[in-house]
């Protein structure tokens, strides 16, 4: 029987490669089209040539404070940095599959200069990027396009975040966008950093597994931030030079936090309209936990406190506590990955999603600063007639987004020095999978999101009182921004 097997092995292995020397020899054009079908077949749009169309882009340059700014969208040469290689691709592509070219403006207020350009009559630009806080102002006066009229744009399609989609629509209009087609927003976004070496150091549970097993909450981020920071108790003055905390943390960290707890200032009704949502148990409770840990001086540092008057640099010593081996947890937005490069750490450090606030929670939810996170707009400066090949182009942008340069954004966040763990990507997943925004933060609504940071940082939890002076004036200003949207007509 092994006989009579072997000699149907040796015919078989005789065999196939004489059938494949007999079949015609693809050339390099019919290897191109057979990618090129691929990929529309995954686009789910048939195959254009645009004949060397030009788009221009209107976005942020690199003082906004995002080391991407400068090539997330287009680049015209191979650096070797991963990012930038990708674009490069990407833009290769659209200019060579496709036929459009990618012209990037870079400006200090893409949304200002916009402004300006509308009163000048200008329609160089196609796309405008900014932060969502800039764009918002456009969209609530009505300049610029609904996305939901524009033809090709297919928000269902995965490179789309689905997140900012259902959030940041208002009275039915989505007005901005983001995804894949960039990389700035995933920059942008919280995570909660944490020091290997001292989870083994003291023993503690290895935080992976509990978000795995959907049980990492803030409890058990406070406990155990509690145990590493046991040695504080001897000295006679903590500070960032000499103690040890469980946790690193900064007053905006009380408006991230409260959104991994998913407990939004500004949630919606049928009609798709802002409506306050502060005056409850859910959100007195969940603010007063976050509020606990945060003030806890032996255990926590925050950053805002290390200097009076306030001065930007008390954020460079609480990194340089982390980088010491001397802070556990820090809550920080994933650029925050290149300083502890830079600051050339001696040990393993890795990222979590930030914590529940309970195991009842369903899923882990992050935020990203609605400041430095890109998300993309059609100027109403466009006429109509070209949304169709826009929207086309954006569906390019963002399919090959996800293709090419999300990859290579793992690459470089996570495949870094002293952060090289497998599990770093599922986290990664993960924290990308469930953002949340709240309107609170785009529309200001007298500034109400800042009364919990305001508040962490007064070191006095008067929330409760403070709602109940506030809560009249944020709901005028809601109420105007509804009349604003009623009197849109697109």
């Amino acid at each position: 029987m092994k006989k009579k097997l072997l000699c149907i092995a040796l015919i078989v292995f005789m065999v196939i490669p004489f059938i494949y020397a007999c079949q015609p020899k693809k050339d390099g054009n019919e290897s191109a089209n057979s990618q090129i079908s691929t990929d529309d077949e995954l686009l789910g749009l048939p195959h254009r040539n645009f004949g060397g169309k030009k788009i221009s882009i209107l976005t942020v340059n690199e003082k906004r404070g995002n080391i991407y700014y400068d090539r997330e969208f287009a680049s015209n040469e191979i650096t070797g940095e991963a990012i930038n290689d990708a674009v490069y691709e990407r833009t290769q592509i659209l200019s060579e599959k496709y036929g459009i070219e990618i012209e990037v403006k870079y400006t200090d207020s893409p949304s200002n200069d916009y402004k300006n350009q509308i009163l000048a009559g200008d329609d160089t630009h196609q796309i405008i990027a900014d932060g969502i806080v800039d764009l918002a102002k456009l969209g609530i006066a009505n300049l610029l396009w609904d996305l939901n009229k524009v033809p090709n744009l297919n928000f269902e399609n995965s490179w789309w975040d689905q997140s900012a989609i259902r959030d940041l629509s208002t009275a039915g209009y989505n007005f901005y966008l983001a995804g894949d087609i960039i990389v700035s927003d995933n920059n942008a976004t919280w995570v909660c950093f944490f020091n290997k070496k001292l989870l083994e150091d003291y023993g503690l549970e290895h935080p992976y597994q509990m978000v795995k097993d959907g049980t990492w909450t803030i409890d058990e981020l406070y406990s155990m931030a509690k145990v590493v920071s046991v040695a504080n108790q001897g000295l006679t003055e903590i500070t960032y030079e000499n103690g040890t905390f469980g946790f690193l943390t900064q007053t905006y960290d009380a408006i991230a936090s409260m959104a991994s707890f998913n407990q939004k200032m500004i949630t919606k009704n049928d009609n798709d309209y802002p409506l306050l949502n502060i005056q409850n148990e859910n959100t007195f409770n969940k603010f007063g936990k976050i509020f606990e840990v945060m003030n806890d001086k032996t255990t926590s540092l925050i950053a805002e406190r290390l200097k009076s008057p306030w001065d930007p640099i008390v954020y460079d010593w609480t990194l340089s506590t982390f980088a010491a081996g001397r802070g556990l947890f820090q809550y920080g937005s994933l650029s925050y990955v290149q300083k502890i490069i830079n600051a050339n750490v001696s040990f393993e450090y890795g990222v979590l999603p930030l914590p529940k606030y309970d195991v009842n929670q369903d899923e882990y939810y992050s935020t990203c600063t609605v400041y430095r996170a890109h998300f993309i707009g059609i100027p109403k400066t466009v006429p109509e007639k070209d949304l169709d090949m826009i929207g086309y182009f954006l569906e390019v942008m963002g399919y090959y987004g996800q293709k090419q340069l999300i990859p290579a954004y793992y690459e470089t966040t996570i495949k870094s020095q002293k952060m090289n763990d497998q599990q770093d990507d599922d986290m990664l997943d993960i924290i990308f999978a469930n953002r949340v925004f709240d309107l609170a933060a785009v529309y200001d609504f007298d500034s109400a999101l800042y009364m919990y940071s305001n508040i962490v940082g007064s070191g006095v939890n008067t929330l409760a009182s403070t709602v109940d002076s506030r809560s009249d004036s944020i709901q005028a200003r809601i109420d105007a921004t509804i009349e604003d949207f009623a009197s849109i007509d697109q």
